[in-house]
Order: C-alpha cells, then structure tokens, then sequence
C-alpha cells in the first residue's frame, strides 16, 4: 500500500512539475523556482512518513487508524507552518510565491492521500487488498 502510494505520489507530481515548468517558461517566470521547489518539496516531505504511519494503521481497528490519519494531518500541518516560519525570516525567497505553491502542493498531497485511503475502503469500511 505504502509503495503504491509513492508511485501514485510521484506520477502526480511529475504531471504538476510538467505543467509548472512548461508555465512558467512561457511567461518567463523562472525566478520562481527556488519558491516552488521549496514549496514543493515540504508537503511531500511531511506526507511521505504521514503517510507511512497510516498503512501501518490501516489493519488496526478503526479508532487508531482515524487517530494516524487526522492526528497526522495535524502535526504534519503544525510541522510545515513552523518550518514556513524559519524559512520566510531566515531566506530571502518571496513569500507569496512559496506561500502559494506551499499551500497548492499540500492540498494536492492530501487530495491524493484521501482518495488513496478512500480507494482502499469499501462501503462496509471493509479493506481491500
């Protein structure tokens, strides 16, 4: 499940990168891409051992696995806030470059995160596997 989750991960991302970097060339805004990078590169971070705790959750009864997903939710969100604090006063990046890409790359790791886990229930809560 884990593995499955990195490949999907990765696909999407590189469709994103694709569009990005295709983007940006047109309009000529490749000033941008330490921001984009940064702010790309947080989420997944944080997502990847998030993720990680919720396949080792999903065989345990239901209490615990809600407890990894929204519990990981929240320290991975508490985690990628302090870290834009320490990055915005200690870098010079622009802040609403990495703020906008920050925000876009964590709502599109948790949309792939919750259709993933979602994909993997059935309708009687049941694991497929």
């Amino acid at each position: 499940m884990f593995f499955d989750f990195l490949k999907i991960l990765g696909t999407t991302l590189s469709i994103v990168w694709g569009f990005l970097i295709s983007f940006l060339y047109f309009f000529e805004q490749s000033i941008l891409l330490k921001e984009i990078f940064v702010g790309c590169s947080l989420p997944v971070v944080c997502f990847i051992p998030g993720f990680y705790a919720i396949s080792w959750a999903v065989d345990r009864p239901f209490r615990p696995f809600i407890i990894a997903v929204f519990g990981g939710m929240l320290i991975r969100l508490v985690f990628i806030g302090i870290a834009f604090i320490l990055i915005v006063t200690l870098t010079k990046l622009r802040v609403s470059s990495l703020l906008f890409s920050l925000v876009g790359f964590y709502t599109l790791c948790l949309v792939v995160e919750l259709c993933f886990v979602k994909a993997k229930y059935n309708t009687d809560g049941e694991v497929q596997k």
